[in-house]
């Protein structure tokens, strides 16, 4: 029977192209749209490698530094090297923290060291837990040891990129490589990173105890961020307020000038959003934000099925009444046309994921563009679960929308229908 009604769908199809072209077309672009949306939303928030712990991560990375007499506004910026070591490394509901410095407007030159290949490379300077909050692949070697961190020795963990515009190989590790001239021993070989993991992402990483930088503003002002790693069981608000007594301890100890977290730590969805920010992160306006635009896109294709399923019922009627003479019931009626609407979801559904990647690789140069700067397409990106979620919800609008009309005509007098 269900083939029957399959055959009888596909048939329906190739008699009436023109609907079943828009039908087809009214729910790929709504999964398309949908995709599309939610794939940039879960890239940038969900966990993936490296960062994997973005669920139990939190995110320390902007300050401000008020006067302590007149309460007026001097700096706005990142962190200051000692307001971390004393506000941020000390916080006992953090599994680990790590402070990362990386200048995105000046990347350094790598360079053989020969100086025949160079090769324009962004640098973290950061710690060693950098490398138990992120879970990088490394192809060879490993991270700088905490011996090598706290003596300032120059090794550096580069990218699989790196190694090979460099030196042809990702086999690297042992060889010196320069950075803007300046001699680095190769610890590590890693897999290229995505951009969208902005907090992991870099080109060369090496610690940041190899430079000298102690901020400004009575230390409060700097370079760095921190991202903390929360312990099992301890909350943001718990972690926020113990973050908030050692700030009040540290300006305690300053002159003239006192640190404002503002409303950090942040969440990994509230930094994406601006967290860091002077006022927050509104996740209530972001969620309203996102659920009106998916529930237009739901909406319109379904008022658009809606509208074709009805005139076409209409086109039926003689047909329907003739089929309920001979003896079909309502429920017979109302499945054949749910099961001609679920194929041509289907269709649909696969037409828009073969979309939603045609969308991403021509529109990459402004969908998949981050702080960092433009980001590659990977497969990575698609997630079969939000595919899927899409697909079902469009299916139950279409079928909603569809079934509406049928029940209608299929509730209508025999001789009615017969009659048209």
């Amino acid at each position: 029977m269900i083939k029957q009604y399959i055959k009888q769908a596909l048939r329906m199809i190739g008699e009436n192209k023109l609907l079943s072209v828009i039908s087809i077309l009214g729910t790929a672009l709504a999964i398309c749209m949908i995709m599309v949306i939610v794939i940039l939303y879960v890239v940038n928030t969900a966990s993936f490698k490296p960062e994997v712990n973005r669920g139990r991560t939190c995110y320390i990375t902007t300050v401000m530094s008020n006067g302590k007499d007149d309460n007026r506004r001097i700096s706005y910026s990142s962190l200051g090297l000692p307001l971390v070591k004393e506000c941020c490394y000390p916080l006992k509901g953090a599994e680990a923290v790590t402070a990362i410095n990386m200048d995105r407007y000046r990347p350094l030159t790598a360079s053989s060291m020969d100086g025949l290949k160079n090769r324009t490379s962004y640098i973290s300077y950061t710690d060693t837990a950098f490398w138990k909050i992120f879970q990088f692949d490394f192809q060879q070697g490993g991270p700088f040891s905490p011996a090598a961190f706290t003596s300032g020795i120059r090794d550096a963990v580069i990218s699989e990129s790196v190694a090979l515009a460099l030196f042809g190989t990702d086999q690297v590790v042992g060889r010196e490589m320069k950075l803007d001239f300046i001699v680095y021993n190769i610890c590590g070989v890693v897999k290229d990173v995505s951009r969208f993991a902005s907090k992991a992402w870099a080109e060369v990483w090496i610690p940041y105890t190899v430079r000298d930088d102690g901020g400004y503003q009575e230390g409060i002002n700097g370079s760095y961020s921190c991202c903390v790693l929360l312990r099992p069981g301890v909350t943001r608000e718990e972690l926020r307020t113990e973050a908030l007594r050692k700030v009040e301890e540290f300006n305690a100890k300053t002159r003239d000038v006192k640190a404002d977290i503002l409303h950090q730590p942040s969440t990994q969805i509230e930094e994406w959003i601006g967290g860091g920010s002077e006022f927050g992160a509104n996740l209530f306006y972001l969620y309203v934000r996102y659920g009106i635009i998916l529930f237009i896109l739901l909406l319109v294709p379904a008022l658009n099925l809606s509208g074709i399923t009805l005139s076409r019922m209409r086109r039926r009627m003689a047909e329907l009444g003739v089929r309920r003479a001979f003896g079909a019931t309502q429920g017979t009626i109302l499945w054949q046309v749910l099961s001609e609407n679920m194929v041509l979801t289907l269709l649909g559904g696969l037409l828009g994921l073969a979309m939603s990647y045609g969308a991403m690789l021509l529109l990459r140069d402004w969908l998949l563009v981050t702080s960092l700067g433009k980001t590659g397409l990977s497969t990575g990106m698609f997630n079969g679960a939000v595919f899927i979620a899409a697909f079902l919800f469009c299916l139950v609008l279409n079928l909603f929308s569809a079934g509406l009309p049928a029940w209608r005509m299929s509730r209508l007098n025999i001789t009615d229908s017969i009659n048209g």
